[in-house]
């Protein structure tokens, strides 16, 4: 199990797309607006697959599909997109996860990925 802390929430990284694009510390300002800030809470790589967990606070979802440089993009840089949506297509750095609703989020909650 793997920890972060959400310490940035971009003006429109939350909107009716069904989309969270998540990047760690070293995020480029010009992605900060549509972007969920998180830092590492300790140093357990994360090795999410398809049948895991991505919890946000206490909202659980389930993860369908993990794309092939999701795990390596978000332990080197804090980054992946995570869809709440089916699949729909083959998308590098995606995480698709049900139900199809978006968490409510604030600064300070925790992700956990198992």
């Amino acid at each position: 199990m793997t920890a972060t802390e959400i310490t940035q929430i971009g003006e429109n990284a939350v909107d009716d797309e069904k989309i969270l694009v998540l990047f760690g510390q070293t995020i480029t300002p010009d992605l900060l607006d549509v972007s969920i800030v998180q830092k590492a809470l300790n140093e357990d790589p994360i090795a999410l697959k398809k049948g895991g967990q991505l919890i946000f606070g206490d909202q659980t979802y389930q993860v369908n599909s993990v794309g092939p440089l999701a795990n390596q993009n978000l332990n080197e840089i804090g980054h992946a997109t995570i869809f709440f949506q089916k699949e729909v297509g083959a998308v590098p750095n995606a995480i698709y996860v049900t139900p199809e609703k978006l968490p409510a989020l604030e600064v300070g909650m925790k992700i956990i990925f198992q």
